[in-house]
């Protein structure tokens, strides 16, 4: 997805702002480190999030701080102030978080938390307890349609532990990809062939996600949970 480069704005950081800058329910665009960055209050705590939207570059700072949570201008994605987690689609990534602290009434942004990551894959660290290990769990999961709807599916079961086979069956030939880019950027001209898939084809692959590509469903026996493809 593209990452629109912008001029870094608003005070450094790090060198710290005036507390009152940062009023309950209100939100702060600086930078840090060489990045947009926005610090936002509620509830009495401090938050410290990146400020670009990983969707298509959208500025939090002039969205909506809803709570724990700031919600992107353009499309409406929603991310936790407390992990930088993706809360709600179209985003596919998570914000990166900075640690910030208040004292002697001057906000001070002093460093970056580590990423969080990518959901873990086979071979990672252990998966949490979860859906795959509970008695009511499916054995596997089929996803019909490669979209991004299907593409975020099959990533949130792995984010959320869920380690059992995942496929998503796409009448397509093409792996999930940005549709709506396609209308819009691709055709003018502006957006390169990288931008357009969601995750490069290596990410299935770590995910354990099969990808069964032009191939359609042509039926469904819900009671025997049986899907027959062309």
């Amino acid at each position: 997805m593209s990452e629109n480069q912008e001029a870094l704005s608003g005070p450094d950081l790090t060198r710290g702002v005036p507390a009152a800058d940062v009023p309950e329910g209100g939100m702060l665009l600086g930078h840090a480190d060489g990045e947009p960055v926005l610090v936002a209050r509620s509830g009495g705590e401090l938050f410290a999030v990146g400020n670009r939207c990983p969707h298509y570059g959208g500025p939090l700072n002039e969205g909506l701080l809803v709570g724990d949570t700031v919600r992107c201008p353009w499309h409406h994605s929603a991310f936790s102030l407390r992990s930088g987690a993706m809360l709600r689609p179209p985003a596919l990534a998570d914000l990166p978080c900075w640690e910030v602290r208040e004292r002697g009434g001057v906000v001070v942004v002093t460093g970056r938390r580590p990423s969080r990551g990518s959901p873990p894959n086979h071979e990672g660290s252990p998966v949490p307890a979860s859906a795959h290990h509970q008695s009511n769990a499916p054995t596997s999961v089929v996803i019909l349609g490669g979209g991004a709807a299907g593409a975020v599916a099959a990533e949130t079961l792995r984010r959320e532990g869920y380690d059992g086979p995942i496929t998503i069956v796409e009448a397509g030939p093409s792996t999930p990809y940005d549709r709506p880019n396609l209308s819009k950027d691709y055709l003018a001209g502006t957006a390169p062939e990288d931008w357009i898939p969601l995750h490069p084809d290596s990410f299935y692959t770590e995910q354990r996600i099969e990808l069964a590509l032009g191939r359609r469903a042509t039926a469904i026996d819900a009671g025997a949970r049986r899907l027959v493809l062309d």
